[in-house]
């Protein structure tokens, strides 16, 4: 599994300081996608567990969550590096073009979060209030939490 970049983010996971990984090799492309060099997978640095451990090292002071950006196309990989971030006790998330249905339980029970829906341009993202995109909060028990994303939306007037 590669990435791109990494960055501590504050607005993807509500109430949650996060330590997000672009992962490479998306097989999208959606329409009008931000980040086409996420496609390559060749592209960015292979993340190593002594690069994933250092980081989280790192800023375990600092973030509660960690969040992938891609990945689910490497499952077994990316379950090993969720199995790693729970046992220093950080929520887990990915952002997922995949439908909830079609993510794997094995991933969704090591994930505390997880976004679904590729981005339709006439939808917009998560900010949105009529997104196809949902994000869930799968533990304790799940939930739909995408309405947090929308504190001072109204609906459209049509």
């Amino acid at each position: 599994m590669r990435y791109h970049k990494y960055s501590i983010v504050f607005n993807e996971i509500p109430r949650e300081i996060t330590l997000a990984f672009s992962i490479t090799g998306c097989e999208g492309p959606c329409k009008n996608c931000h980040s086409p060099f996420l496609h390559d997978k060749n592209n960015g640095e292979l993340l190593t567990d002594q690069i994933f451990i250092s980081l989280i090292e790192k800023y375990i002071n600092q973030i509660s969550c960690i969040l992938f950006l891609g990945g689910e196309w490497e499952e077994n990989r990316l379950n090993y590096l969720l199995k790693i971030a729970k046992r220093y006790k950080i929520q887990t998330a990915l952002y997922t073009r995949m439908n909830f249905k079609d993510v794997s339980r094995a991933l969704k029970y090591n994930l505390t979060y997880l976004k679904v829906g590729e981005y339709l341009e006439g939808f917009g993202g998560l900010e949105s209030v009529i997104t196809n995109q949902r994000l869930y909060q799968l533990k304790p028990k799940k939930a739909d939490i995408t309405k947090l994303f929308w504190p001072q939306a109204k609906p459209r007037q049509l």
